[in-house]
């Protein structure tokens, strides 16, 4: 898809902090090797933007892992309910979901609500790091949030990062945090630069 359909358009950097997002969907596929890896995100991309889909949906990414094996996936929508309702529809399952399952089988992705976003530098973020924490609680994991977004903006695990986003899953037993960064962030960790994406423009 080359052109905007319905209010969608291809978009390569996602949004994680979009104001009028309410669900946030995130998983992490593990592939074979950077071709499957490559073909595993073409396809689900393109299912994508040959579905049908409702107002709800808001953006929906395929990050590719410097290990040229995993991916991220990463979805907004306006609500919970909402996903719910569209997941929910035999005609979605059988377009999308025989679609994706022919290319690689997976769990159903973690639901998590925005809580907090905290901007560290000013600049473009086009690599991520996610990371997640279990937690007891929805409370819990907001406090946890609260604690790491709030650290001194000295700390090295903040430092270079231009922002980060926090997510608290719905049934409160993990915390997800995206770190954005303008430039590849060196050392070991695996990080996440964005392959395609599908965005309905914010209003």
């Amino acid at each position: 898809m080359t052109a905007t359909v319905a209010g969608l358009q291809p978009v390569a950097l996602p949004d994680p902090d979009r104001p009028d997002a309410g669900l946030i969907l995130a998983s992490l596929w593990h592939t074979e090797g950077p071709e499957q890896q490559q073909k595993v995100m073409s396809g689900v991309m393109d299912a994508w933007e040959e579905a049908p889909l409702p107002a709800a949906y808001l953006a929906r990414h395929c990050l590719a892992g410097s290990d040229g094996r995993t991916i991220l996936n990463f979805a907004q929508w306006t609500s919970s309910d909402a996903h719910l309702a569209f997941a929910a529809d035999p005609r979605n399952q059988q377009i999308l979901g025989s679609a994706i399952q022919a290319l690689y089988s997976a769990d159903p992705p973690g639901r998590y609500a925005p809580h907090r976003f905290e901007g560290r530098h000013d600049g473009a973020a086009r690599y991520f790091t996610a990371t997640w924490y279990d937690t007891e609680d929805a409370g819990t994991a907001r406090s946890l949030a609260d604690e790491l977004a709030e650290r001194d903006s000295a700390d090295p695990a903040s430092a270079v990062a231009v922002a980060e986003y926090f997510y608290v899953g719905e049934d409160g037993r993990q915390l997800l945090v995206l770190a954005g960064f303008e430039d590849e962030p060196g050392g070991a960790s695996l990080c996440f630069r964005p392959f395609r994406g599908l965005a309905r423009s914010a209003r």
